[in-house]
């Protein structure tokens, strides 16, 4: 976004040697939209002022007090969405200016800490002195929040202004400088939503089955009082496990930086049961309280004060040291090699959800470009030695999409990247010979004079259709700048990879007689024969065309060749007399041709 730099050379450029009346009226809706920032960023800067003299600590604590806000039913439960978005700018800009001494953390410190600045909002009746600064504090957070808030709204019109191609803009007195030439957008985006519903049925439906399927249904987890809640997370971590494992191509361990390694199927159980846990203790507690008092502070109170009574820490934050949250993880890691749980996994588990403050802190002053993690990808948050939680995060985040952008987004340069990669192509090569395709991994067809076009992901061949398929694999975006980008870098780069691939492919049909032989393949035409795909982990682009080729969602792909439409819908809604086959006569690669490109999946449901 180059004119959001008002100064850069390349911009100031530009407004130089472009004079015409259409570029004027362009370079002033863009001078208009940046206007509109500057009462938010005085007002952002104004609060964060007021607020410096907290530590990162205390700013915490305050924030944990306002966040439950959403509880109350009189904010937005949206706890995916915009708010922990506002609370992740707060925390990320506080973190780029955070003195060293914040970091240095000690039991006693944090003690006066919170005696100071969280106690007397929780417990007022104790008459503390502090208590009027305290609700100066909280006022003022709340309004860098609300700040915050109405700039990422803003940002969002911005975001709209340059990323979509349906928006058109104007400089007319008393209209909107920015509109809307078709409503194509946002109901592709609105759809997006829709298939990830369903999508979401379909790996829960599996992952019911596969919990049946391993005698685990028949098994109490846990105490007997908390067996269902666990049963729902044991079957929601394989739900993880399944759709990282077949669509991202991930192990059965993952390695972590420090050389040690960990049970995939534990990190998501664990994930999955600290969700149950805070809901369970914490937020399910606080709304039954809220509902009588109706009073913020007071149901937090008694929160509180049920904590003390049963020995457990219900602040509206968690806080303990390493070896206790190792202790309280250990449990979950039970299996038959452990059969009381690991310690060491309890910990690998810790290190992988946990973001080192000081280290990103650090990261932010010295390399701000660096992705940074979103508050659900790795929610413990070390300070000093203590690792803190907020159960208004772990209650409600989503878990698959923690692990998967932890992975994939905020630790893209991982050393099992490639294997990954690897495997995800791998899955669908062994998905397409079950379909009875020959299928050819790898293949690098011979360098001409003219081009190099590398290695082609896959070459596949059944009844005289050939499919070429490039392989993408990344993260799960959620902002219309991070799909933008997906299709402007990483699906148009394919795209040409794909059409340079094309041209090889379809010679090597013609002169490669040992490819041929492989795939089983005897036509001579294959111009005619061939379809190449764009088979893309994300969702967003599903069904569409770049620069010519077809993109189909990994996962759309799958079930296709599962030939499972009937999953996409609620457990409840399952019908096993209307097994809503796409193959009705039977499987044919040209039916699949058929179906996918044709977007039959999704029809009379999204």
């Amino acid at each position: 976004k180059l004119f959001e730099h008002k100064e850069s050379p390349l911009w100031l450029a530009l407004r130089a040697a472009l004079a015409g009346d259409e570029w004027q009226v362009f370079f002033g809706v863009c001078d208009r939209l940046l206007d509109q920032l500057k009462p938010f960023d005085e007002l952002i800067t104004s609060a964060e002022k007021q607020l410096e003299h907290l530590t990162l600590l205390e700013l915490f604590s305050y924030l944990s007090i306002l966040a439950y806000q959403a509880f109350t039913g009189e904010g937005s439960d949206d706890p995916s969405g915009q708010l922990w978005e506002v609370y992740s700018r707060i925390i990320l800009r506080r973190l780029r200016v955070c003195p060293e001494e914040d970091f240095r953390l000690s039991e006693s410190r944090l003690g006066q800490s919170l005696k100071r600045h969280l106690s007397p909002i929780i417990f007022p009746e104790s008459a503390s002195p502090d208590l009027a600064a305290c609700r100066e504090n909280l006022e003022w957070l709340a309004v860098l929040i609300a700040a915050t808030q109405e700039r990422i709204d803003y940002e969002g019109s911005i975001d709209w202004f340059c990323f979509d191609p349906e928006c058109r803009y104007q400089l007319k007195q008393g209209e909107s400088v920015i509109y809307n030439q078709s409503v194509a957008g946002t109901e592709r985006w609105q759809r997006t939503g829709r298939k990830s519903d369903l999508l979401w049925h379909y790996w829960m439906n599996r992952a019911v089955q596969a919990f049946i399927d391993s005698g685990m249904a028949e098994q109490i987890i846990g105490l007997p009082e908390n067996h269902e809640l666990n049963q729902l997370a044991y079957i929601k971590a394989v739900r993880s496990q399944l759709q990282l494992q077949q669509i991202y191509g991930l192990g059965d361990r993952i390695s972590l930086s420090d050389g040690s390694q960990v049970q995939l199927h534990h990190v998501l159980l664990a994930s999955e049961l600290t969700s149950v846990f805070f809901q369970k203790e914490f937020i399910q507690p606080f709304q039954d309280h809220f509902r009588e008092s109706g009073v913020l502070a007071q149901a937090l109170c008694r929160l509180a004060m049920d904590g003390v009574i049963s020995g457990e820490n219900r602040f509206p934050m968690t806080w303990s040291e390493e070896q206790e949250k190792i202790r309280r993880i250990t449990g979950w890691t039970v299996c038959e090699e452990h059969p009381k749980g690991s310690a060491d996994s309890a910990k690998a588990i810790l290190t992988f959800w946990t973001s080192d403050l000081k280290a990103l802190s650090q990261q932010l002053k010295q390399q701000p470009r660096t992705p940074a993690p979103r508050l659900y990808e790795k929610p413990f948050y070390k300070i000093g030695r203590y690792s803190f939680q907020f159960p208004w995060v772990g209650a409600k985040q989503n878990n698959l999409t923690a692990a998967i952008n932890n992975l994939r987004r905020v630790n893209a340069r991982r050393a099992d990247m490639q294997a990954e990669t690897q495997r995800v192509e791998l899955a669908l090569a062994e998905s397409l010979r079950q379909r009875g395709f020959a299928v050819e991994v790898g293949y690098r067809p011979l360098a001409t004079a003219e081009d190099d076009a590398g290695e082609v992901d896959l070459i596949c061949h059944q009844g005289g259709v050939v499919l070429l398929l490039e392989v993408k694999s990344g993260y799960i975006r959620s902002t219309t700048h991070e799909v933008w980008l997906h299709r402007t870098n990483t699906l148009r780069k394919a795209a040409w990879q794909v059409r340079r691939k094309q041209v090889a492919v379809l010679s090597a049909l013609m002169t490669d007689q040992e490819l041929r032989a492989r795939l089983g393949y005897h036509g001579q035409q294959p111009e005619a024969d061939l379809r190449a795909w764009i088979v893309d982990t994300s969702i967003e682009f599903d069904g569409q065309s770049v620069d010519g080729f077809r993109v189909l969602s990994r996962e759309t792909l799958e079930i296709i060749l599962r030939d499972e439409k009937h999953l996409l819908r609620p457990l409840d809604q399952l019908d096993e007399d209307d097994p809503c086959t796409l193959f009705p006569d039977g499987f044919t690669a040209d039916r699949l041709v058929e179906v996918a490109e044709s977007g039959e999946l999704w029809r009379d449901i999204c």
